[in-house]
């Protein structure tokens, strides 16, 4: 794999980890819209709404991190890329990928955590870090770290809300499925039949000026972890309303994986790498 090749996987995943959330900005600007409100259709084994939300959220792993080797593969029109890398997930504070081809070298890393989106290019010596509200790109596709955690950790969300109890209210539940309506995003999961976990979710931005973009992440391949399932595979695809219909389709397939808390969740960028301006790379990305 080359080079650049290496860069533009990045800036894809960048990209797309961008756009997952959806737009909080119109979320917050839609008041005419109320948040959903519980429906008392039975759950699982005739449970009502709260009572089903309440045991799918015990049934999630209790560990605080997550680490694993990973496949990391990303498509975008006719890019097909794929390399070894590493995911290391701590809870409330860092979600990082580092990309390693042959699991020799890293060249690159992503990183999220709850104030800032760092991206290094080990190959070329530099790097991306910015705020969440400081790039409009990021203020207005509402990228958020708590939604942003809950997907990657298999679990639900609530727009602007880090306790998920908190608005426990706003979905509703039809057997297995779970739904919630927020100003003009519409959350769907799909949960297996005994509503222990998530085995699909779907975001949706409907807008009559900008169209209608979409998240749609599945998981497979559920092993045990820290003495509960957890999905090894990650897929997700997301379609934006802007430029025709850009579609990019991810998939991290995780070995290993171990609760381990013997690592760093702080990145230092050495001082002679090159920051370069998120924005403008964005606007670039969005261009290909």
């Amino acid at each position: 794999m080359t080079s650049k090749h290496i860069t533009r996987l990045l800036l894809l995943t960048c990209a797309f980890a961008m756009a997952a959330c959806g737009s909080k900005k119109n979320l917050v600007e839609d008041k005419g819209k109320q948040p959903g409100t519980t429906i008392t259709t039975p759950g699982v084994q005739g449970r009502d709404s709260k009572a089903a939300i309440s045991a799918l959220l015990t049934s999630a792993p209790a560990a605080s991190n997550l680490v694993a080797s990973i496949d990391f593969n990303i498509k975008s029109g006719k890019k097909d890329i794929t390399v070894d890398g590493k995911i290391s997930m701590r809870r409330d504070e860092v979600i990082r990928i580092q990309l390693s081809p042959l699991g020799l070298v890293e060249v690159g890393r992503l990183e999220f955590t709850p104030d800032t989106v760092l991206i290094m290019d080990r190959m070329h010596k530099q790097f991306l870090k910015s705020g969440y509200g400081q790039v409009s790109f990021l203020r207005n596709n509402g990228i958020d770290f708590n939604a942003l955690q809950a997907l990657f950790w298999n679990q639900l969300f609530v727009p602007g809300e880090k306790n998920v109890e908190k608005g426990i209210g706003q979905f509703s539940v039809d057997g297995s499925n779970i739904a919630l309506e927020h100003g003009k995003m519409t959350y769907r999961w799909t949960t297996d039949n005994a509503m222990e976990h998530i085995t699909r979710a779907n975001a949706t931005y409907h807008s009559n000026s900008h169209g209608t973009s979409s998240l749609d992440w599945t998981y497979s391949d559920f092993k045990d972890f820290v003495g509960k399932k957890f999905p090894a595979q990650h897929s997700f695809t997301i379609i934006s309303a802007d430029k025709g219909g850009k579609k990019i389709e991810v998939t991290i397939t995780m070995k290993g994986m171990k609760d381990s808390s013997g690592w760093d969740t702080v990145t230092k960028v050495p001082a002679k790498y090159k920051p370069v301006d998120l924005k403008d790379v964005i606007n670039q990305i969005m261009k290909m």
